[in-house]
């Protein structure tokens, strides 16, 4: 017989000849919960625990399957079934100079503390909180202060216990959080010489606690926005946290050291959310135009690293971005700890290599400064603590009171697993009102905060195009370039800032008054102290311009070269409500869309317009961004042809480009909106790499939308409407000779 059937027909008699692969029990329901597993029952599967908001999964948030076929779980809660229990905030330990209500050792998601002061004290902070479904107090610590120390009195967190109460210069205060609450912020400020605290604000949390997006995205925008910027934040008030003063210029040098977790408890999924998001972030921050290069490093057991900041391709976004998205989750297999001190080690290792090519004393390497984002959904199980990591990184480069600015940290915890408050809050920096630590409690949340992070409010250089993306911004902070055109009784139309002092808008808006003294521009949030009215020093309308030109030919209005220029009286102070928009063509549109600075006019029209369909925006009246798709080529065509079937305004129009001649970039079909009579002169504009394009701009259409005085009231193009909607655009690529002719000295223009 074969031997082999002698195996298989022994194997039923003796099934020790056969090893099953283990696997782990399958009885790991949490009560109120549910569970995902990583890798099904199979060893090396994390299975980890949801619980529905308001509450958190005990006695353990995640299990791993060891290789026996059993669950690696903690001895003391062996016997301890899973259960969602209701998350609870941290009552107070103490709070000076008043009372609070209630006093219970915890508090329940809802719940609320009331604060009140003695008499002589006045209550900073938020004289009502409420415990939130993360096990976080909503508002800010509340503090009874009587103003009379050099330092405001710093308060007593919820949970904490405070040493010292001398808030002079040079005084320091020490914190401990109560029972089994963990510390993140700085356990010890100091009152600096400026009346402002040292470090971060200690907060006591529960260890299951984590951060909204909502939290975060503030946060994080803010202190790397300080990074960025190319301002200095000013003190108005000694009692305010006050932003860093001097930060990255664009003439200075940014090194971006990005550090992915993709050790065994990361999935793929998630993973591929990581490079994501730092794909975002790397598209984000080159859109400011400053000198950067960017490192990326994947890490598990060992470190692996993608890019290096030695290599000049470091400094290009696209193969930074190229790099990202094709790193290989599976680089790891094979060492699937978490080891963060070696991930940091390698980014000491390439400072250190960096330094010893520049020169220790160089300019060269003193001005550099350094931002490690670190991402990962655990803690470190092996290579020991990451802080001795982080001290070498400090120690080379010489960071001390005067240089702390040069280097930031920023350690992100993602995930439902026991990420490791205590060690993300050592990693993270702890700059004067900063927050440099995070927990998210998963990736989706990660994604809305790389999303919307980059705050722009503090940069007041005339850079074009930025629109305040974050997630609380205003109508005017998303389209600062847009501004309102108006005689002294009532508005006509809207123009867009293409630099500090002019304005381009459509010529039609000035056909029937020559007397521009009694106009005014509006710039900026009408609704708040933002916005400003000027006056217009000198009106630029294309001599081109005549509504009547071809009336001999039966066409009673003619919209060609339907362009105007506004020179202000005064140049606009930049804002986040108040900056110019991108013009093609220029080089200031050139480093946006970061192309080589030896492109032509033409290159930026093929990159903008390279559709037939290109999607693109407008202004409403009440200020939000509408939608319109612009035509080109057989599409732009075709979309002309409504004009033929204008019988009223065009009964004997035999050709309808004597009326839509190519100067006119065309939309409106389909799910189009359309610009009422009031938003003529507007920009059309469209986004590419988180900056903003004026491709044209609003002059004339077949159909308005609004009937009433009511700007928020829009009413769409009934089905079969003869003719149908369509809006025409003066196209800025059409009308370069004239543009350049007028904004020669304040452009600079590429060659066509």
């Amino acid at each position: 017989m074969d031997p082999l059937m002698v195996v298989l027909c022994l194997l039923p008699l003796y099934p020790g000849l056969a090893t099953a692969a283990p696997s782990c029990p399958q009885n790991v329901n949490i009560a109120g919960g549910s569970f995902t597993l990583s890798n099904g029952w199979a060893p090396g599967s994390i299975l980890t625990y949801s619980c529905p908001l308001g509450y958190y999964p005990f006695p353990v948030a995640s299990r791993l399957c060891n290789s026996n076929g059993q669950w690696q779980i903690p001895r003391a809660t062996r016997s301890t079934k899973p259960v969602c229990k209701p998350v609870r905030c941290p009552a107070p330990v103490s709070f000076e100079n008043g009372v609070y209500t209630p006093r219970l050792g915890s508090h329940p998601v809802g719940g609320n503390l009331t604060f009140e002061c003695e008499d002589g004290f006045t209550l900073r902070g938020s004289p009502v909180r409420q415990c939130r479904p993360n096990g976080m107090w909503d508002g800010e610590t509340a503090v009874c202060d009587n103003g009379a120390s050099h330092c405001p009195d710093p308060g007593i967190s919820v949970g904490a216990v405070r040493t010292g109460s001398r808030f002079g210069p040079g005084d320091k205060v020490r914190y401990r959080c109560s029972s089994n609450l963990v510390l993140t912020g700085s356990m010890e400020r100091e009152c600096q010489d400026n009346g402002v605290w040292s470090g971060t604000e200690p907060i006591c949390r529960q260890p299951y606690s984590y951060d909204f997006p909502e939290d975060v995205t503030p946060a994080l925008g803010t202190s790397f926005s300080h990074l960025l910027g190319a301002t200095n934040p000013t003190q108005t008030k000694k009692t305010e946290n006050v932003g860093r003063k001097i930060q990255i210029q664009r003439s200075g040098h940014l090194n971006l050291y990005l550090l992915l977790d993709a050790s065994q408890s990361v999935s793929e999924e998630d993973f591929g959310v990581f490079k994501r998001s730092a794909s975002l972030l790397v598209d984000r921050i080159f859109s400011f135009e400053i000198n950067i290069s960017v490192a990326i490093i994947t890490f598990a057991s060992k470190p692996k690293i993608i890019m290096s900041v030695l290599k000049d391709k470091s400094r290009d976004v696209t193969e930074v971005v190229h790099s990202l998205e094709n790193i290989n989750y599976k680089d790891h297999e094979n060492g699937t700890g978490t080891n963060i001190y070696e991930a940091l080690n390698s980014v000491y290792i390439m400072m250190n290599n960096q330094m010893q090519n520049l020169g220790m004393n160089t300019m060269a390497w003193q001005e550099i400064r350094h931002a490690i984002i670190l991402l990962t959904d655990g803690k470190s199980n092996m290579g020991g603590s990451p802080k001795p990591a982080v001290d070498n990184i400090k120690e080379i480069l010489n960071i001390k009171e005067k240089r702390k600015d040069y280097l930031d940290i920023y350690a992100i915890g993602v995930g439902n697993v026991e990420v490791d408050w205590r060690e993300l809050n050592e990693l993270g920096s702890k700059k004067d009102g900063e927050r440099h630590a995070f927990i998210l409690k998963d990736t989706e949340a990660l994604s809305q905060v790389f999303e919307h992070m980059l705050d722009v409010s503090q940069l007041t250089d005339t850079i074009c195009g930025v629109g305040n993306m974050s997630a609380n911004a205003s109508a005017q902070e998303r389209t600062p370039w847009h501004v309102t055109i108006k005689p002294k009784s009532h508005e006509t139309c809207r123009g867009a800032l293409i630099s500090d002092q002019w304005v381009l808008t459509a010529a039609h808006c000035f056909s029937h008054s020559e007397d521009h003294s009694l106009w005014r521009v509006s710039v900026g949030d009408p609704n708040s102290q933002w916005g400003k009215e000027f006056r217009i020093e000198k009106a630029v309308i294309s001599s081109e311009f005549n509504v009547s030109a071809k009336k001999h030919q039966g066409i009673p209005e003619f919209y060609g070269d339907d362009i105007a220029l506004l020179k202000l009286d005064q140049k606009v102070k930049m804002s986040t409500h108040a900056r110019p928009i991108c013009l093609p063509c220029t080089v200031g549109a050139n480093l946006a869309l970061r192309r080589h600075p030896g492109s032509t006019c033409r290159d930026h029209e093929k990159e903008l317009l390279n559709q037939l369909s290109v999607p693109a925006h407008f202004v409403a009246l009440n200020g939000s961004k509408l939608n319109v798709h612009l035509k080109t080529g057989s599409d732009w065509t075709s979309c002309i042809q409504a004009v033929s079937q204008d019988k009223v305004t065009f009964p004997n129009l035999t050709n309808v480009r004597e009326v839509v001649t190519d100067q006119f970039l065309c939309s409106g079909t389909k799910e189009d909106d359309n610009p009422c009579k009031g938003e003529s002169g507007g920009s059309v504009f469209l986004e590419r790499r988180f900056r903003f394009f004026q491709v044209g701009l609003v002059s004339w259409g077949l159909y308005s939308p609004c009937s009433s005085s009511n700007k928020n009231l829009r009413k769409k193009a009934p089905r079969g409407r003869i003719p149908p909607p369509r809006d025409f655009h003066i196209n800025l690529f059409r009308l370069q000779p004239w543009l350049r002719q007028h904004l020669e000295g304040i452009l600079n223009f590429l060659p066509l």
